[in-house]
C-alpha cells in the first residue's frame, strides 16, 4: 500500500504486526479550534476537505457535509482512480493546489507541502488550509465534530448530532462501534494469521448481534434522537455486503441476514442528501483493487441483489428525532429535514 518516510514516499507499509492489521493513529488529530470553525464559516474559500466516496472513514464527514447542507461552507474534492502511489487526486492527472500555482497528483505530495518530513500512512480525509498550505486534520472524527459545530443558516435547523445529554454515551458507543465493527472488519481482512481473524471475525459477528437486538424497539442507535453514532456505524453497513461479507471473509451473516440493522440501514439512506453521497460502484470497485492482497486479480464482484429504496417501516417504532442546538427535541420529516411538531 505504501506510506511516506520523512516525506518520500516508499512501496511498504507498517499496518501488519505479526500478522495482525494494526491501524496507525491520524498525525493531524487536534480538534478543530474555534478559530478554525469561525473560519471555515466566514472565509470558506481558505479551505477544502479532500475525500474519497470508497473510504468509510472519509464517507462520514461527507455525509455530516451533506446532512447539514455546508456545502457554502466547506468545497469538497472527491480522490479517485485507480490507487498508484495512494491516492490519486485527479485520476492520475496534475491537480493544482488550492491557494497556489503548484501541481501535484499524489495525496502523499499535499502531505509532504505540509510536513516535509511526514513519516505514516496517507489518508482521507483531509481538511486542507489554502491560506496556511497546510492540512488542519485528518482525523474523520474530528472533522465531523467541527462540521456539527457550524451554525446552520437562518433557513435552517440548527441541530447538533452531539446533544449534550447524551456526549458520554455518544463516546462510549462510537468507541465500540469502532474496535469491535468499523475497524474489526479490516482487521479481519488485512489478516494473515488465522488466530488474528479469527479474533476479529468473531468480534464483527457479536457486535452485529448485539446491535441487531439493540435497534428492535428503538428507531436509532439512541432512543431519544439521531446522533453521531448512528453515522460512525452507516458506511460500515453499506459497504458490508458488497465488501466485507466477500473479499474481507466476514462471511457468516449478511447484513440483509439482520431484519432490524438492514431496515435501519435503509433508514439512513432515505435521510435528506444521504443517498448521494453512496457510489456502490465505486465502493466495490476502489475495494476490490485497492484495499486487500486477498485478491490478486482485481477481479470486481458482482453487486449483491438487494434494494436500498425498498420501505424501511421503522416509522412504525417511533418518529425521526433530531436535537436542536439549544437542546429541544423535535420531530422532522428526514426526506426533507423539516420540523413536523406544530
Amino acid at each position: 500500500m505504501g506510506m511516506l518516510l520523512d516525506g518520500q514516499w516508499i512501496e511498504q507499509d507498517q499496518i501488519i504486526k505479526q500478522g495482525e492489521f494494526v491501524r496507525s493513529q491520524s498525525f493531524f488529530s487536534e480538534p478543530l479550534s474555534e478559530m478554525v470553525i469561525k473560519a471555515i464559516q466566514t472565509t470558506p474559500e481558505n479551505y477544502l476537505l479532500i475525500g474519497s466516496v470508497s473510504c468509510p472513514w472519509s464517507h462520514r464527514t461527507i455525509i455530516l457535509r451533506q446532512l447539514k447542507e455546508h456545502i457554502k461552507h466547506i468545497p469538497i474534492h472527491l480522490a479517485g482512480g485507480r490507487r498508484v502511489q495512494g491516492y490519486s487526486l485527479n485520476n492520475g492527472r496534475p491537480w493544482v493546489v488550492p491557494g497556489s500555482d503548484q501541481c501535484i497528483i499524489h495525496l502523499h505530495q499535499l502531505y509532504s507541502l505540509s510536513s516535509p518530513a511526514y513519516t505514516g500512512r496517507v489518508t482521507v480525509p483531509v481538511l486542507w488550509d489554502s491560506r496556511q498550505q497546510c492540512i488542519i486534520s485528518n482525523d474523520s472524527a474530528n472533522i465531523m465534530r467541527g462540521l456539527d459545530l457550524i451554525r446552520a443558516s437562518h433557513h435552517q435547523l440548527d441541530f447538533t448530532l452531539r446533544p449534550q445529554a447524551l456526549r458520554a454515551e455518544i463516546d462510549e458507543l462510537n468507541n465500540s462501534i469502532y474496535s469491535e465493527l468499523n475497524n474489526a472488519v479490516y482487521q479481519a481482512g488485512f489478516a494473515q494469521t488465522q488466530s488474528a481473524y479469527d479474533e476479529a471475525v468473531v468480534a464483527v459477528f457479536r457486535t452485529l448481534d448485539e446491535l441487531e437486538k439493540r435497534l428492535k424497539h428503538q428507531r436509532y442507535l439512541f432512543d431519544l434522537c439521531l446522533t453521531e453514532s448512528d453515522w460512525y456505524l452507516f458506511p460500515t453497513l453499506v459497504r458490508f455486503d458488497s465488501v466485507y461479507y466477500c473479499l474481507h471473509r466476514c462471511s457468516q451473516r449478511r447484513l440483509v441476514d439482520y431484519p432490524n440493522l438492514w431496515a435501519y440501514a435503509r433508514d439512513l439512506y432515505a435521510w435528506r442528501g444521504i443517498k448521494n453521497t453512496v457510489d456502490f460502484d465505486v465502493i466495490r470497485q476502489a475495494s476490490y483493487q485497492n484495499d486487500t492482497h486477498n485478491n490478486p486479480f482485481s477481479i470486481v464482484a458482482v453487486a449483491p441483489d438487494c434494494d436500498w429504496s425498498q420501505k424501511h417501516g421503522r416509522e412504525s417504532i417511533d418518529v425521526a428525532k433530531i436535537a436542536l442546538r439549544s437542546g429541544e427535541i423535535i420531530e422532522v420529516d428526514p426526506t426533507t429535514l423539516k420540523a413536523t411538531q406544530t
